[in-house]
């Protein structure tokens, strides 16, 4: 166990939020919880819970609407279209020693951060609330590989080993601080390493969101169904093959196909956060997740047409996910798309 004088805030209380309060309290840290209405009312009550492939973590951590008091370590785990917000509403939280982990999907607000400030990333921080109040120097970029669904008593459920890579996004991060950091989360069950490309990891990471996300907020299908359903890898395939001519462009060498098919059928009947949030109403991470590459893919004189076409046919959706009936006219539209861009 890691001394518990190390306080880690966790701004967010839905799945990740509530799997790391669990993971990082089993590890030792001493853990307060950004939360709200009826959330924080159940934390309160019951604590926190993670069901970590078949063994329960359970946890009592403090909870307040927002963070009042400089932590070691802050972690970010609320949608994308979230962040500047919720930073401003805890920047109490922030010294200039805390180390800051965005737990996001997508591409992240800091991917062209500097020495010199944050960088900007089309769809992101538009009021430049993340650059104002973070330095790049006490940014860890993270990927988070661990799939994670919440039960209706507010449980965290994962069917995977919690694995974490965290880099500094521009360095200066004290050293000692990490490495406390990363002894933490070992004993609390993340496997965590330091990367010296953290970048890298993302794109791969973004690879598997962008070919499946938005397909599956359309479709409803999992991401085994994904991966066995012909009609719906192929379109998969040739979202991932349009990022990946971007990547590649910009010196990034990402994963083939079998690698992302063999990936999304070990993934079993798991449901896409994306899915997740269409099927109860949330808004989608639609700006992180594809409007951001394809933004700076036109930017970058390419394009990715698919991609843009299942962004339109996901916002004109009379409903999320479309019902069974009226996929296969979605992704016949879709599939016309491929047919052209090949010509």
């Amino acid at each position: 166990m890691i001394d518990a004088a190390f306080r880690a805030g966790i701004i967010g209380g839905g799945n990740i939020g509530t799997a790391m309060a669990a993971l990082l309290s089993r590890g030792g840290a001493e853990v307060t919880l950004a939360a709200r209405g009826a959330r924080a009312a159940a934390v309160r009550a019951d604590g926190v819970a993670l069901d970590d492939r078949g063994t329960r973590i359970e946890a009592r951590v403090a909870v307040a609407e927002t963070l009042t008091e400089p932590v070691d370590a802050l972690f970010l785990c609320v949608k994308a279209q979230g962040l500047g917000t919720a930073v401003v509403a805890n920047r109490a939280a922030i010294a200039p020693e805390t180390l800051v982990i965005p737990m996001v999907n997508g591409l992240p607000f800091w991917f062209f951060a500097g020495p010199e400030g944050i960088g900007q990333v089309p769809y992101l921080d538009p009021r430049g609330d993340l650059a104002a109040i973070l330095d790049p120097a006490q940014v860890l970029g993270a990927v988070l590989l661990m799939t994670v669904r919440m039960d209706d008593t507010g449980c965290a459920i994962s069917s995977n080993t919690p694995t974490l890579s965290l880099g500094a996004v521009a360095g200066g991060a004290d050293p000692a601080r990490i490495a406390q950091l990363v002894a933490l989360l070992e004993a609390g069950g993340v496997r965590t390493d330091l990367s010296d490309d953290i970048r890298q990891k993302v794109l791969v990471k973004l690879l598997a969101n962008l070919a499946t996300n938005p397909l599956t907020s359309l479709t409803g299908a999992t991401l085994r169904e994904v991966g066995r359903d012909p009609a719906l890898r192929e379109v998969a395939l040739m979202l991932a093959g349009e990022f990946r001519e971007w990547a590649a462009g910009c010196g990034y060498d990402l994963p083939g196909d079998d690698w992302l098919v063999d990936l999304l059928i070990d993934a079993g009947e798991f449901p896409t956060s994306m899915l997740q949030d269409a099927r109860a109403g949330r808004a989608l991470e639609l700006d992180a997740i594809c409007r951001a590459p394809l933004e700076l893919a036109r930017r970058d004189g390419g394009d990715m047409p698919l991609l843009a076409r299942l962004i339109a046919e996901v916002e004109t959706a009379a409903r999320l996910p479309v019902a069974p009936a009226d996929v296969p006219d979605a992704l016949s539209r879709l599939l016309t798309i491929t047919v052209l861009s090949r010509r």
